[in-house]
């Protein structure tokens, strides 16, 4: 079943008009933990919002989008909406290390003005998954972000950029997780972006694919 997410993602404290307004739209407020070992993309605020189908998803997205737009300077950041075709969990079972990693990325910047159009997150939980996978996935180009959990904390792994360099990344990930195992409460999500707003062209943003080296 398709889920539908909208995130927003501030680098300052929101203002309070949009605070209340979020709080009154259904929001909630999951923020990352800034771990000073990681190169890190990681938002101050991050909230979320998940509508029950299209029509609610469109109607939230316009009304948050008008307020945005209409309260400039309440919001320094982005807004992403997220359409969910894939989420799928991988089972557990012991890391096997001469399975090889499928590819490796490299990263590249955003220009002004883009934005990326789809991503791939695997969540797994940090300390109990085997921390061979985390090097092999750290390995394949992916970077990560810590988010608390009520089992510990959760990694979440993100790949981001054009939408068939994810359609060409994600079987192969979802193959190398399911046969190396490692990964505790681990899943795999294709996220594709169906609507966004940035309150400036060069609002920082995390980096998305440049080149794709098959393995």
């Amino acid at each position: 079943m398709t889920q539908w997410h909208i995130h927003i993602d501030a680098h300052e404290d929101m203002a309070p008009g949009l605070q209340a307004l979020v709080a009154q739209m259904g929001f909630w407020k999951n923020d990352f933990l800034h771990e000073p070992d990681h190169i890190s993309y990681e938002p101050k605020w991050h909230l979320t919002c998940q509508p029950k189908d299209a029509t609610e998803f469109l109607k939230k997205f316009k009304q948050l989008e008008e307020y945005v737009e209409q309260h400039k300077g309440e919001l320094i950041g982005y807004i992403e909406g997220e359409c969910i075709p894939f989420d799928e969990d991988i089972s557990h079972k012991p890391f096997n290390q001469s399975v090889p990693i499928p590819f490796r990325v490299t990263e590249k910047e955003l220009l002004p003005g883009q934005f990326k159009q789809d991503e791939i997150h695997i969540s797994l939980l940090r300390d109990q998954s085997d921390k061979r996978l985390h090097e092999a996935l750290f390995a394949m180009g992916l970077y990560v972000g810590y988010l608390p959990h009520n089992n510990g904390v959760r990694a979440v792994y993100t790949v981001s950029g054009l939408r068939p360099q994810i359609y060409a990344l994600l079987p192969k990930l979802i193959q190398y997780l399911q046969t190396a195992g490692g990964g505790v409460n681990c899943s795999v999500k294709e996220e594709r972006i169906a609507q966004h707003w940035t309150s400036s062209p060069d609002v920082k943003l995390a980096p998305v694919i440049d080149r794709i080296e098959w393995l």
